[in-house]
């Protein structure tokens, strides 16, 4: 698929679209029943007015380096887009889909996601949308794979035991083969330009305002903190379609990091339990996303997506058809309060002020740069710091 990929963006007039046909939709199972199950992460960063922010297509979590690319090796570090995208508000992280048969068997997998692209994934893929170098927007995305379930292969392409790709493969699936590419999971991952309807807005008090904008209940949400001193979570239970929680007090984050993260994994697991996922699944996926989700400094709500949604987003074809599927993805969203605005306009005024190289601002701002560029550039007014701000806005797009 590399050198397709290669040759497409040479030559974009070869075709990259599926060879698949939809002739086995809904066919079923001679090989006995098929269970499919799917964790995944949807991320984004709001202002404390509840504004998406846009610029999340920098990669923060690097892949090893047998995953396949739109763009080979990545050297944008924009997941793997062969352009740098505008008007990215949603990063689509790590969605993987495990396999549970009788007995070896072929499935085919269809992934559509109409606002926004795949752009990674892992194995090889037998097709997919928009073709290399035919990206107009982030939007009208598919993709195709054609494998086999294979009991008890393993032999995987190496990764270290700290590798964000170790956990996904500590569960009791079926492994999969495609040609020569061997795994315990079908891996993609991608950038969308969507909003969900779920709301938070952050007051002057400390406190949050969180709504459910939708017809579809929400199962859990989690509130966390982590700073210099320390780590907290708190439950916020469900919430139910077009529901509100007002005044939500954000935790005191002063409990000792390994201790909070402990407990903040073993929560989320919990609840993704009850989703649907069996007891491995969820405790791989807490264990891919623990920097990102418990030990990354911040304000962030954490809450299992309604499967609506997903369905929504995220339209799926598996042919045999599965007996049971599962889809559980968690939205991530990384808040920015008052006194987070206030203290990052501050720093950008004194950064314009000294002339500060933009480079150096978003080395000093690290995680989410080119979003917080954006939401000060929305809140200040001097035309030297917005002029400031614009350049510097410029170079974050291409940098990590």
């Amino acid at each position: 698929m590399r050198k397709l990929a290669l040759l497409c963006l040479l030559a974009p007039g070869i075709s990259c679209s599926s060879s698949l046909s939809n002739s086995s939709e809904g066919s079923t199972n001679q090989d006995g029943p098929l269970i499919v199950h799917e964790w995944g992460t949807f991320t984004s960063m709001l202002g404390s007015s509840g504004a998406v922010l846009e610029g999340l297509h920098h990669e923060e979590e690097r892949l090893p380096q047998f995953v396949h690319a739109r763009l080979f090796g990545d050297p944008l570090h924009t997941k793997g887009l062969e352009t740098t995208p505008t008007g990215v508000t949603q990063k689509l992280e790590t969605p993987v889909l495990y396999f549970y048969a009788q007995k070896a068997q072929k499935v085919t997998v269809h992934v559509d996601f109409p606002e926004g692209i795949l752009s990674q994934w892992y194995p090889e893929a037998a097709g997919y949308q928009p073709a290399i170098g035919r990206l107009g927007k982030v939007a009208g995305g598919s993709m195709d794979w054609q494998a086999e379930l294979a009991p008890g292969i393993s032999d995987f392409p190496a990764v270290a035991p700290d590798d964000i790709w170790a956990p996904s493969r500590k569960v009791a699936s079926v492994p999969l083969k495609v040609g020569a590419e061997h795994e315990q999971f079908i891996f993609y991952r991608g950038l969308g330009t969507f909003t969900v309807p779920f709301r938070a807005t952050a007051d002057a008090d400390g406190t949050l305002s969180i709504k459910n904008d939708s017809s579809d209940a929400i199962p859990s949400m989690f509130l966390l903190r982590l700073s210099n001193a320390g780590g907290a979570i708190t439950e916020l239970g469900g919430l139910a379609a077009g529901q509100s929680l007002t005044k939500v007090v954000p935790p005191s984050g002063t409990r000792p990091v390994d201790d909070y993260v402990a407990d903040a994994a073993n929560r989320v697991a919990a609840a993704l339990q009850k989703s649907g996922l069996n007891a491995d699944e969820a405790r791989a996926m807490v264990d891919t996303w623990s920097k990102s989700y418990f030990r990354s400094q911040g304000l962030r709500i954490l809450y299992v997506v309604p499967r609506a949604w997903t369905d929504r987003l995220l339209p799926i074809t598996i042919s045999p058809q599965p007996s049971s599927l599962v889809r559980t993805l968690v939205g991530r969203v990384e808040v920015l309060t008052p006194l987070d605005e206030s203290q990052l306009a501050d720093q950008v005024r004194a950064a314009a002020a000294s002339e500060m190289p933009s480079t150096d601002l978003i080395a000093k701002l690290d995680r989410f740069a080119e979003p917080k560029l954006r939401r000060v550039q929305q809140l200040v007014t001097e035309p030297a710091v917005q002029t400031y701000l614009s350049n510097a806005i410029g170079a974050a797009q291409f940098q990590p």
